[in-house]
């Protein structure tokens, strides 16, 4: 028997994440069983406590892409199948990641068939800010951005709430012009307009079909050097009934004071105390908030990630997070009892295979 993957690809900030948990409420709606695999360059991932939080069976696939770390992700693939077996693998990788039909949709096909189905490959596109973005290969994250649009064989445009209705068709034409072959699915996670096409995408008997796109890749590594990443786990205690939402907004918005908009690709934290929870997110300068549990005031121990990819030296970016807790938390009269991090912009990418 075999189980069947979905992969979610896409833009940094575009809302994946979001999307791979109402997938997976909307297929566990249907008494269909999903788990999770979710990916980064680093260790700590926020995405990855987000989904367990919400009850999935998750597994991780850390320090490099699918593509350069396919042993693994096949490893965790296998584990789900063997012991949570479900129906379909809600699969995201790393959002700079790209050249996916090549590195991990041809060898599941090539060489694991009888353990696994691929699903067309879907890649998120941020209907806001395509709007913005330059979609021309200007510079090394304009490429990869295109490319990851032109494999795609279901483009899912987010966001649809908050882009200008009237400018809809422009974003579309784009969309079209750069790949003309892909079905294009409009969707907002405030309204739930486009899910249910999502969601017949993962689950029909429709495999991934698609030839893989040529992609030159010395300017994909360009294009994941011009990020710094970060990765932080800190631990502090709260006053009674703490506004834990303004407290993250407030760190947030300290971060983006450092940055242009067009440099934070993808900033997200999420806070737990022993009486509530959030995750929230900031891309260019937007903070929104990802979900909620409990009240908005928190009291006792916390644990905060923060996973931050902006265009800045690790150093920097290291530094402005630091500083950015910390300055919020004493505007709370709170102090900081510990942080662990890391950061560093990501080497180049040295996938296991390249079929097609």
């Amino acid at each position: 028997m075999t189980t069947r993957i979905g992969i979610i690809g896409g833009f940094l900030g575009a809302g994946k994440t979001t999307l791979a948990t109402r997938i997976a409420a909307k297929l566990k709606a249907a008494d269909r069983s999903v788990a999770i695999i979710t990916n980064d360059q680093g260790e700590v991932l926020v995405d990855t406590q987000y989904a367990k939080s919400m009850g999935y069976d998750v597994e991780e696939v850390l320090r490099g892409c699918f593509c350069c770390r396919f042993p693994d992700f096949l490893r965790s693939a296998r584990q789900l199948a063997r012991i949570s077996k479900p129906d379909v693998i809600l699969a995201e990788p790393v959002g700079s990641c790209t050249d996916l039909l090549s590195t991990v949709v041809a060898p599941l096909k090539a060489i694991y068939p009888d353990e696994f189905e691929v699903a067309p490959l879907m890649t998120v596109v941020d209907s806001s800010r395509l709007l913005s973005d330059i979609i021309d290969p200007q510079t090394p994250g304009d490429y990869l951005r295109r490319h990851q649009i032109e494999e795609a064989e279901v483009v899912v445009l987010s966001k649809t709430d908050i882009a200008p209705k009237e400018r809809m068709p422009e974003v579309i034409g784009t969309i079209e012009k750069i790949n003309p072959r892909a079905r294009i699915v409009q969707y907002s996670s405030v309204n739930g307009v486009g899910l249910d096409a999502i969601v017949a995408n993962v689950i029909s008997s429709e495999v991934s079909s698609s030839r893989p796109v040529q992609i030159d890749y010395d300017i994909y590594a360009r294009a994941e050097a011009e990020l710094g990443w970060y990765n932080g786990s800190y631990r502090f205690e709260l006053r009674e009934r703490t506004d834990t939402y303004r407290l993250a907004i407030e760190m947030l918005k300290a971060i983006a004071q450092n940055y242009e908009a067009g440099e934070i690709a993808h900033v997200k934290l999420i806070l737990s105390s022993g009486s509530n929870a959030m995750k929230m997110s900031l891309v260019y300068q937007d903070v929104s908030v990802d979900g909620v549990k409990g009240s908005r005031y928190g009291s006792g121990a916390v644990a905060m990630t923060v996973n931050a990819r902006v265009v800045s030296s690790p150093e920097k970016l290291r530094e402005v997070v630091r500083r950015s807790v910390d300055s919020s938390l004493s505007l709370h009269g709170l102090s900081l009892g510990g942080v662990e991090d890391t950061s560093f912009s990501p080497s180049r990418p040295e996938p296991t295979y390249r079929m097609g």
